[in-house]
Parts: structure tokens; C-alpha cells; sequence
């Protein structure tokens, strides 16, 4: 499956949701790869501590690469990736092009290919939905990130592509749009919430998706949701949670309100 992975706006969580999904996947035994299509401002190798200038796919184009190899990263959570560079600049029809002609030799190598789109509808992002199965959104419960939300929705359908939900990130519960409301305005699903958890930008800062860096945290538990509900079973190796540790951390969670 290429699941494209999308949103309205930028800073809503979309690569926060990309990496977290591949390495629960990567963690049950999947093949998956996951490409940085955000090709004007990638972020998904910064999220792993890692600074792409070398072994990116401006570079295997200028090689006339096709040995996956030298342009393949592999991060200690079993995810296979792949990125540009910083310096990747003029993205015009045919550089778009050539990038998914290095790219789509390696998709039928994957049992998921997790496409972390670039945000809002310009043609970049014509050649992520184009060159995926399906779609999600990923937004934030307020009426500015949603409206945006919306357009993705209707981009990709305009496109002949499904969009199999939505995903509300940064959720507190207070002073914000309802999931009802938020269902209703994306028209689509609400198939997650994320809460807000100051773990996140904990794991962030290590450098390690969250469900590595603290499985049992309230944003990680959202993130194994997610991914059940995409592959509509439990998954095998989801923790399960208790001890003293969980036990500490609810309380503190619940002092903070």
C-alpha cells in the first residue's frame, strides 16, 4: 500500500504522524519505506538526527542512480527512508518527474510506502497523491487548519484517489473544534486523535519517534490507534502499558490538567 500522508497547512503534525506510523509498522514486521516528498522542505531525516547531504535523491538524480543502495537510509527502528537534500531547489514538472522515476522501481520492494506529502495543493503534491493508493490528512482541531484540511479533501478526490480519514493532532479538549464538528467540516472520518503530550517534543529534541522513546506515553497510545485502525486489527507488539512508571505518569499528567 502508498499511503500518501497530507495536510492543509504546514506545522500540524503531518511528519510527526508519518514517522510514527512507519515505525509501528516497521515494528510488527512490515517492509516500509518512507519517502520524504516534502521535496522543497523535508524534515523526515532532521526528525531522525541525521543531515542529508549525501545519499539523497537530488544526488541519485544527478548520478543517474538505480541501485537503491546509495541513495536508502535505514534508521535503527527498521524504517527505510529516502531524502533530498536542502540544496534540492527548482521543482519544476520534469525534476518532480524524475524523482518518481528513481522512486517507483523500489515500491513493490515495501508492504507500505508512506508518502509524507508536502502541505497544501500545489503540484508537488499532485505527484505524492499521484503516485499513492490513498490518502490521510492530518489537521489540527481549529477552524483555520481545518478549512485548509478540507481543500486537501477535495484535491485528492478531484484526483480519483479514497482519503481514508483524518487525523486531529495537538488535541487538549479545551477551547477548540469538536470532533463532531471537525468530522463534519473536513468531510471525512476522524480516524485519530493525538493529544497534546509534552513528551512529543521530548522524543523530538532525542531525535526518536515517539513510540520508541516512551511507548506508553498519551501521544504514543494514539499513534498505535491509528495504525490499528488503518490495518483494521490489533497489532502484535502494541505495549501494553502499567507499571509504577505509566502509574507516575498519569498522575502527573492529570496535575497538569
Amino acid at each position: 500500500m502508498k499511503l500518501a500522508v497530507l495536510s492543509g497547512k504546514g506545522g500540524v503534525g503531518k511528519t510527526l504522524l508519518s514517522i510514527n506510523l512507519s515505525t509501528i509498522l516497521a515494528q510488527e514486521g512490515y517492509k516500509v519505506l518512507l519517502v520524504d516528498a516534502n521535496f522543497s522542505a523535508p524534515t523526515v531525516a532532521t526528525y531522525f538526527r541525521t543531515v542529508p547531504n549525501t545519499h539523497t535523491l537530488d544526488e541519485a538524480m544527478s548520478k543517474g542512480a538505480v541501485n537503491p543502495n546509495e541513495f536508502v537510509w535505514i534508521h535503527p527502528s527498521g524504517v527505510h527512508f529516502v531524502t533530498p537534500s536542502f540544496n534540492l531547489v527548482g521543482l519544476d514538472d520534469q525534476t518532480l518527474q524524475n524523482i518518481f522515476t528513481i522512486l517507483t522501481p523500489l515500491f513493490p520492494n515495501y508492504d507500505f510506502v508512506i508518502l509524507d506529502g508536502p502541505a497544501g495543493v500545489e503540484k508537488d503534491v499532485y505527484y505524492t497523491v499521484t503516485n499513492s493508493d490513498a490518502a490521510i490528512i492530518v489537521t489540527n482541531p481549529n477552524y483555520p487548519a481545518l478549512y485548509n484540511a478540507l481543500k486537501v479533501n477535495y484535491f485528492v478526490q478531484a484526483m480519483r484517489k479514497p482519503v481514508v480519514g483524518a487525523v486531529l493532532n495537538m488535541v487538549t479538549g479545551k477551547d477548540e473544534v469538536s470532533r463532531e464538528e471537525a468530522q463534519h467540516i473536513v468531510e471525512t472520518p476522524i480516524i485519530g486523535e493525538i493529544p497534546y503530550d509534552p513528551e512529543v517534543k521530548k522524543a523530538v529534541n532525542a531525535g526518536q519517534p515517539i513510540v520508541l522513546y516512551n511507548p506508553n506515553a498519551r501521544a504514543s497510545k494514539a499513534f498505535y490507534d491509528i495504525a490499528e485502525a488503518l490495518l483494521g486489527k490489533k497489532l502484535q507488539k502494541r505495549p501494553k502499558g502499567g507499571g509504577l512508571d505509566d502509574i507516575v505518569r498519569k498522575i502527573v499528567q492529570w496535575l497538569l490538567g
